[in-house]
């Protein structure tokens, strides 16, 4: 159920792209060719971002570390089989040799990468519990949405540019034909009104960011505690609530566009303290069916 609910806000996304495409251009090839231009990197862009951040897949890592994810990953492989019926052994592991911070990403298309950070500081059954949190990502294809919106969102942004410039480009041509520029009042009504003008598309822009980043905070908020309850329901929320409190930095910084994307977190605190209801529900549960 994951996976299609995944895949049908994908699609809708993308839909709406086309149909925006082509009432633009009203030419079906222009709208087809765009939008595939668009899936191919909402489906693999996530491999840039790994070639980026400069990760190894676990078939070339050396042998303890190589054997440590395959550990990981042939017990999670079980728990999620077991959980659901799902199989999840196409999913690929990557670690980012140079980064010693805590994290780990699920970047889309089966591709999950956790930091060296991760791998020293973490028993197996913690490392299990992380990789537990990414699966539930790759599941429900957020890596891949958060592409496709930020696609559509660049598309939206540009075509406002656009108009921008030909609201410029047609101020220009009224106050020649007008001969307006010919004194110097003329001159400063169109320094004037081509600022209005610009300011007007230019506050645009800015709205249509902050909606965006607005939306993508609560989507983010939302795939986050859902991740964190699917590790928790496999038997891992303890040791989530014990890694995300490890792992939380002492000093925040801003984070990079790619961070943003893939890793815009909720708070700390409150993800620790929706694990520790859940696993009291859990043993409450327990207690009760026995």
């Amino acid at each position: 159920m994951s996976r299609l609910l995944g895949i049908l806000k994908v699609a809708l996304v993308m839909a709406l792209d086309f149909l925006a495409i082509y009432s633009l251009f009203e030419d079906l090839t222009i709208a087809s060719i765009a939008v595939g231009v668009l899936t191919l990197y909402v489906l693999f862009g996530g491999y840039f971002a790994l070639l980026k951040e400069g990760a190894v897949s676990s078939k070339k890592l050396p042998t303890y570390q190589r054997n440590r994810l395959e550990t990981a990953k042939a017990q999670l492989v079980a728990d999620v089989k077991s959980a659901s019926g799902t199989n999840i052994s196409g999913m690929k592991l990557y670690l980012v040799p140079g980064n010693d911070e805590m994290n780990a990403t699920a970047y889309g298309f089966n591709c999950v990468s956790i930091t060296r950070g991760t791998l020293d500081n973490a028993d197996p059954i913690t490392l299990n519990a992380v990789l537990a949190h990414e699966i539930s990502h790759i599941l429900s294809f957020d890596a891949e949405f958060n592409r496709a919106v930020f696609c559509s969102i660049t598309l939206l942004i540009a075509a406002i540019s656009i108009m921008s410039f030909a609201a410029m480009v047609a101020i220009f041509l009224i106050f020649l034909i007008l001969s307006c520029f010919r004194s110097w009042l003329g001159v400063i009504a169109f320094r004037g009104t081509t600022k209005a003008v610009g300011g007007i598309f230019s506050m645009l822009q800015r709205g249509i960011i902050i909606i965006y980043r607005s939306l993508l905070s609560l989507a983010s908020r939302h795939a986050e505690y859902r991740s964190d309850k699917y590790s928790c329901e496999l038997g891992y929320g303890l040791q989530l609530s014990h890694f995300l409190a490890l792992a939380e930095p002492a000093n925040q910084r801003q984070m990079t566009l790619t961070e943003a994307m893939y890793r815009s977190h909720p708070p700390t605190e409150k993800r620790i303290a929706r694990l520790e209801k859940q696993l009291i529900a859990q043993s409450t549960t327990n207690f009760v069916n026995r």
